[in-house]
């Protein structure tokens, strides 16, 4: 029987058929996902206001839930090392299921200095009110009534994913299949920008949705960017350019609308791509009810529990990867080490979580 975490599953492990040819960031959960964040074939990225990923989980303090998200897609490679200073980068939550914000932290840069350890000023704010200032690179302390702590600046990417034996597997060409001889971590040596808050529970409820969302000054007014919550929604279900432009300044509360595109384009890419899994495709009733799933596209989480991903937050140790590769390709989860099992699922890319992460704040990897 299918499940709902089958469905949940199913979206990053097609990003990497979807977007394989891309000589670098393409297997991650949202890099790119529009054409008006760059583009990789035209050489041009903008990576400031490019949503990555974003993590939900229990802190150290376990009364405390920390939440990151992750800009600037293979930070000093592809995209700048910095923040932009016309950017709001935004951190929504919803704890009352109406999919409206009812908790959002708004973080605010200026400009770098002249020297190469020169820092850019944090500004933080929640709900409109200023909680903390401080600088980059910093641990800065959350004040009013809720006190935390944030932390903003170049990381180690958290992601971990074999890419180029994901590719040889497939037939899309590249490296060696995967659990070949030298399996190879694609993301292990790329940094990014995470932004990193930590607060007590109380400071944002009991079940909660979390989305994160980039805005850009422009003539005077705030326009939206990026949006994400769950991984790779935008850029697997979304063919069309336009689609995917839609998707990134629709906020969840109308993302399922009618005449709005998305369940659909989740209903009929499930039906179309569920056709690898040896159980056979998703009817049409069954593809719509779990498009119903991951539309609209918010993080859930329990703050009083660890996150397992992806229907209960994520950690950064979540290996998404081998699960949604078993699950999507009908492989059996208990041939291990094996790229395909007897019924031809590819059952793990046999790489796992990054050794850089910190078990205490802030969490993710030194960077490079």
């Amino acid at each position: 029987m299918r499940s709902v975490f089958r469905v949940a599953a199913l979206g990053a492990s097609m990003l990497a058929l979807t977007v394989g040819a891309a000589p670098f960031i393409a297997g991650a959960a949202d890099h790119l996902d529009a054409p008006s964040l760059g583009s990789l074939t035209a050489g041009s990225v903008r990576g400031d206001r490019d949503i990555n990923d974003v993590y939900v989980f229990q802190g150290a303090n376990t009364s405390k839930t920390v939440i990151a998200v992750t800009t600037n897609p293979a930070a000093g490679v592809l995209a700048p090392t910095i923040y932009g200073t016309n950017v709001r980068y935004n951190i929504n939550v919803d704890n009352n299921g109406d999919l409206r914000p009812d908790v959002t932290y708004t973080a605010r840069f200026g400009p770098r200095g002249s020297g190469p350890d020169s820092k850019q000023a944090l500004t933080l704010t929640r709900n409109g009110m200023v909680v903390a200032r401080g600088a980059t690179g910093n641990t800065v302390q959350i004040g009013g009534t809720f006190r935390g702590k944030v932390f903003a600046g170049l990381r180690s990417d958290p992601f971990f994913f074999d890419l180029l034996g994901f590719r040889g597997s497939t037939g899309l060409g590249g490296r060696d299949r995967l659990c070949d001889s030298d399996p190879v971590d694609f993301f292990a040596d790329l940094n990014t920008l995470g932004l990193v808050i930590e607060v007590p529970d109380a400071a944002l409820g009991r079940h909660i949705g979390v989305w994160a969302t980039t805005q850009e000054l422009v003539n005077g007014s705030w326009v939206a960017r990026d949006q994400m919550g769950r991984p790779a929604i935008n850029t697997v279900f979304n063919h069309t350019a336009a689609d995917k432009e839609l998707f990134n300044v629709t906020p969840p509360a109308h993302q399922a609308d009618a005449g709005k595109p998305f369940r659909k384009n989740v209903s009929d890419t499930l039906q179309a791509l569920s056709a690898l899994d040896t159980e056979g495709p998703y009817s049409a009733a069954q593809a719509d009810a779990l498009a119903g799933v991951l539309i609209p596209d918010v993080l859930t989480y329990d703050t009083a529990t660890k996150a397992v991903g992806p229907l209960n937050g994520r950690a950064l140790r979540d290996d998404v990867i081998d699960v949604e590769l078993a699950i999507t390709t009908g492989a059996d989860p208990l041939a291990l080490f094996a790229d395909r099992d007897a019924r031809g699922g590819i059952n793990s890319d046999c790489v796992g979580p990054h050794h850089d992460y910190q078990s205490s704040w802030p969490y993710l990897g030194q960077p490079h």
